[in-house]
């Protein structure tokens, strides 16, 4: 008689994998690597009540601080690991627990699905043998250290997959051909521009004080371009002064031809001249000679964007006449003009700010903060934001225009005029280039419009005060004061450490919320210690917000990990309704290195009296919160068929509908929880203390 096999239960060969998967955690940590595997948890089995045998284990793959996978574990005598049965049990669970991946396996193989495509795939995205070939679980004892050894393989491989997901996530967005012919042109032009830098850099230190001066004043960002150092970083630094005032250039070309292809709303053009230089020169003069005249007649022909044309000090940089190899300047700026000519700039908010990220360098990137986010994270915030066509929106911090002009374009969706919608829409931005930008998206936001003056404040937002007048002066309003109250504040504050800021800038920062607390006894918490800047922001909204007026802010993560986050948490329980905290399992959205997190909240009316620890009575006891973690990615979440401001209005309406907790939709978890329950967070409230 043949003996009879021994049966190995799930649970046992899922512990199996545990030790090894621990094991390869603190090999990376002694290497100074980052795992993104740290545990291979046994987290769930049923016993078959006849047998006693174990016929469902589920083991749940964890990074440091949260769960990646859930994986199905079954024998191989029971189960293929592709098999249907398997595949909808191990998905049910990620959903359930809104993962991304989920995983099957029977010990001879193991296989890794993404969650959003269902519980009904043919094609994993990885598959990968264990033990070949293994028929029974009586054999697997004797392939112990087989399975294991390939387990840790496996956890590499599954680990390189998610590394190159995040990273095309997090990586300088997708651009359309277009943009990428400008983008290498651009660059042609700037290798040659960066040859005549270099020699004035090393022939004229007032050249080289001027060029730095700029770049501190024009994008916040310290450089050296020493001479006298290492030859290689000022071959990377000119090139990249070179890179970035030729794209700035490049942008006022764009808005020449815009112009040149648009209809006045009468129907008539601005006939503008042939956009076009001097080909044949070698002097980098003439052809900003020949670019200049081209300014002055678009601000004649069309009596209107004499901020936009202006020249800067990045003109005479990029062209300034120094000794160079090559001659051909004149050339080089033509093909320039030629794919300029040759394609549509209209919407320029949807890929300028791409094109200007792809052309920094890594470095240059993380030091000068350019992380644009993107269109779907705009929409859903600026649906949510902007209700009402004659609403007025204020971006503090605006970067590249990307939040102020989707909310351009959301009034003129709802009914607004092109002034109406450019006179409520307001920006302010410390970094000269990036105001530009925005100033540059807006301006380009209707081209047949009679009239392009953005409301664009060059400032730091802590130099600010509501009603007040700016150093802002434009044709058609004069001297144009902050908004007294908005209705919407939107954008992506900075992620910067406030203790990173010279000492008169933490006072500045400081005295701003002192003057308003002293004005309206506002409990301000006090943000101090590790406390990122955005968190300041949070504050300064609450300033310039009308009762009723609503805040939509991506933010970093530290809101719901962190002792200044639930300090931020508890200012707006106390002095907004909070309508949903929204987070994804499954995109970043932007490419700075943290996680973020959307607010949605709507300011109440200030107390009569300064707040303590007492509930404010404008808030309504039983108002509840949305805690949201998406599935998937927005742009999936999002209607392709509304025109742009308004392709998120289902979605915002269907999240804020949501009144209990939602855990097996295929798109998000919703949890809900009394916002009143959200105060006992709190950390210090009478802020304005000591650092």
């Amino acid at each position: 008689m043949a003996k009879a096999k021994t049966i190995v239960d799930e649970r046992t060969l899922a512990g199996w994998l545990s030790s090894p998967t621990e094991a390869r955690a603190a090999r990376l940590l002694e290497e100074d690597k980052e795992p993104v595997f740290f545990h291979a948890d046994v987290e769930e089995h049923v016993q078959d009540p006849e047998t006693g045998v174990t016929k469902r284990c589920d083991v749940t793959l964890r990074s440091r601080t949260h769960p990646i996978a859930t994986v199905e574990m079954k024998r191989p005598e029971v189960a293929a690991a592709d098999s249907p049965a398997l595949q909808s049990d191990s998905w049910s669970k990620a959903v359930g627990r809104g993962l991304p991946y989920f995983l099957t396996a029977n010990f001879r193989e193991i296989l890794v699905w993404e969650t959003a495509k269902g519980p009904d795939q043919s094609r994993p995205l990885i598959r990968y043998t264990l033990a070949a070939d293994l028929s029974h679980s009586s054999f697997a004892p004797k392939r112990r250290a087989e399975i294991s050894d390939n387990w840790v393989k496996f956890l590499d491989e599954f680990a390189q997959l998610l590394h190159q997901r995040e990273e095309k996530q997090k990586g300088p967005r997708k651009l359309p051909p277009q943009v990428l012919e400008l983008k290498e042109v651009i660059h042609e032009a700037a290798e040659e521009a960066a040859e005549r830098i270099r020699s004035a850099v090393n022939e004229d230190e007032a050249f080289r004080q001027k060029t730095l001066e700029a770049f501190r004043l024009q994008f916040g960002v310290e450089i050296s371009l020493n001479p006298h150092g290492s030859k290689d970083r000022l071959l990377a630094e000119s090139l990249q002064v070179a890179t970035i005032a030729t794209f700035v250039v490049t942008t006022r070309l764009m808005l020449y031809q815009a112009l040149a292809n648009s209809n006045r709303a009468d129907g008539t053009t601005f006939a503008l001249d042939l956009l076009d230089i001097t080909r044949s020169t070698g002097d980098p003069q003439r052809v900003l000679s020949d670019l200049a005249g081209l300014y002055e007649h678009a601000r004649r022909k069309t009596g209107d964007f004499e901020t936009q044309f202006s020249p800067s000090e990045l003109d005479d940089i990029v062209f300034v006449d120094a000794a160079s190899s090559r001659r051909d300047v004149g050339e080089l700026w033509g093909k320039i003009i030629d794919v300029v000519q040759g394609a549509d700039w209209e919407a320029p908010v949807t890929y300028v700010p791409g094109l200007y990220e792809s052309l920094l360098d890594d470095e240059h990137r993380h030091v000068m903060g350019v992380h644009y986010t993107p269109d779907p994270v705009v929409e859903l915030i600026t649906a949510y934001a902007v209700q009402d066509p004659a609403d007025i929106v204020l971006d503090p911090a605006s970067g590249a225009g990307t939040f102020v002009t989707m909310c351009y374009e959301r009034k003129r969706a709802l009914g607004s005029t092109h002034d109406q919608s450019l006179a409520e829409v307001y920006a302010v931005e410390l970094a000269q280039f990036a105001a530009s930008l925005t100033g540059f998206n807006l301006t380009l936001a209707d081209t047949s419009a009679s009239s392009a003056y953005p409301r664009v404040f060059r400032t730091d937002f802590f130099q600010t005060y509501p009603g007040e007048q700016s150093g802002l002066e434009l044709p058609d309003a004069g001297r144009v004061p902050y908004p007294q109250q908005v209705d919407a504040v939107v954008g992506n504050p900075p992620y910067i450490r406030f203790e990173s800021r010279l000492p008169e800038e933490r006072q500045e920062v400081f005295n701003f919320l002192q003057r308003h607390f002293l004005k309206t006894q506002t409990a301000y918490p006090n943000f101090t210690g590790k406390a990122d800047i955005w968190a300041f922001f949070v504050a300064g909204a609450h300033m310039y917000l009308r009762p009723g007026g609503r805040l939509g802010f991506i933010v970093s993560w530290n809101l719901l990990a962190s002792d200044y986050g639930d300090a931020v948490i508890t200012f707006l329980a106390r002095y907004f309704k909070i309508h949903a905290l929204i987070d994804s399992r499954v995109e970043r959205w932007f490419a700075a290195k943290q996680n973020t997190v959307i607010i949605l909240a709507e300011k109440v009316a200030d107390p009569a009296a300064k707040l303590s620890h007492q509930s404010n009575p404008n808030v309504p006891a039983d108002h509840q919160v949305r805690f949201v973690r998406l599935k998937r990615p927005i742009e999936e979440l999002v209607s392709s068929e509304a025109p742009r401001g308004k392709r998120a209005e289902d979605l915002i309406d269907e999240i804020l509908a949501t009144d209990h907790d939602a855990g097996d939709d295929l798109r998000w978890d919703i949890r809900i929880f009394a916002q009143k329950a959200l105060l006992e967070m709190e950390t210090s409230t009478d802020g304005f203390g000591d650092e």
